[in-house]
């Protein structure tokens, strides 16, 4: 098996020139120019693709600690909301219209 520095011995200087020309002579060719071109561009779109996924998952997880946060808090929200609601519609709806003095005698019938 050859080394890698026995490989670069073997070939001389002037196989070096002759490599780098061929090189120069390929990106000339169209095809060669237009898959440069494409590699750039896919790069590119890879790394900006890389970046929304990156940005995805942060946000993902930004809002399960913010739903966790939120959470905790939400209970007495509840709790209140509820309690209005039970304000405004438990009552009956002639309770309001009947005088403060007759509520008063309902109440001590036990009819309310």
């Amino acid at each position: 098996m050859i080394s890698l520095k026995q490989l670069l011995a073997a070939i001389t200087r002037t196989k070096w020139v002759w490599i780098g020309l061929a090189a120069v002579l390929a990106l000339r060719f169209y095809y060669v120019l237009e898959m440069i071109a494409a590699l750039m561009i896919f790069s590119v779109l890879f790394a900006a693709g890389a970046i929304v996924a990156l940005v995805v998952f942060l946000v993902d997880r930004a809002s399960r600690q913010i739903v966790i946060w939120a959470e905790a808090g939400l209970g007495a929200v509840v709790h209140w909301v509820t309690d209005a609601a039970e304000a405004i519609f438990a009552k009956p709806v002639w309770a309001q219209a009947v005088s403060h003095r007759f509520r008063k005698e309902l109440k001590q019938n036990g009819k309310i």
